[in-house]
């Protein structure tokens, strides 16, 4: 009785596939935390008497922020109602005016986030920070008209915290490839004798 034999080429794409599926099992990707903030802000200071006179004393506000344990935001947004301020990810200013964004993650969960319209020609910035463990602070510099400061120091402030899974795109493509190649090798093989 003749037996087959496999070529050495498909034992070859064989262990490649094996690899492949122990390869294209998920791997752990970021931790991200995501901080949910909401209150009360209180006018705190105003640099001109126009701010003084036109901003509201107290408004109620809401928002979140979610950044990875490096520090990376991955989303964000804030609603302050008696400023009619909404400012989330992707936001424009009214017009054209796309924002620079930057945050920074301190110690513990305290951060700093800066949506910045472009202050060096009359466009608004806003500054966002948790200070303390109950403390939020929002100032807003509004071009030629000023800059004033809003605070919270008794915040509601909820943490989660959730991790992604992310396959490895190059192992499954080696994983089709590899299962293409042997199933063309094994359509090749002679019938074996009965």
């Amino acid at each position: 009785m003749n037996q087959v034999r496999l070529p050495k080429v498909s034992v070859a794409v064989i262990g490649l596939v094996v690899a492949s599926v122990f390869h294209a099992t998920p791997v752990l990707g970021a931790i991200l935390t995501r901080q949910e903030f909401s209150g009360d802000f209180t006018l705190v200071d105003a640099t001109s008497p126009f701010l003084t006179n036109s901003l509201p004393e107290e408004s109620e506000y809401s928002g979140f922020v979610v950044y990875s344990e490096s520090g990376t935001l991955s989303d964000w947004e804030l609603s302050v109602n008696n400023l009619d301020l909404n400012l989330k990810r992707g936001s424009t200013n009214g017009g054209n005016l796309t924002p620079d964004v930057d945050f920074e993650l301190d110690s513990g969960s305290n951060w700093n986030l800066v949506v910045d319209f472009g202050i060096a020609f009359d466009a608004p910035r806003y500054t966002l920070e948790r200070t303390s463990s109950s403390e939020i602070t929002l100032t807003g510099e509004v071009g030629r008209a000023g800059t004033y400061i809003y605070q919270d120091s008794a915040a509601n402030i909820t943490l989660s915290s959730s991790s992604t899974s992310v396959p490895e795109p190059t192992s499954l493509l080696g994983l089709l490839f590899g299962v293409g190649a042997i199933a063309s090798r094994f359509s090749r093989l002679p019938n074996r004798p009965t």
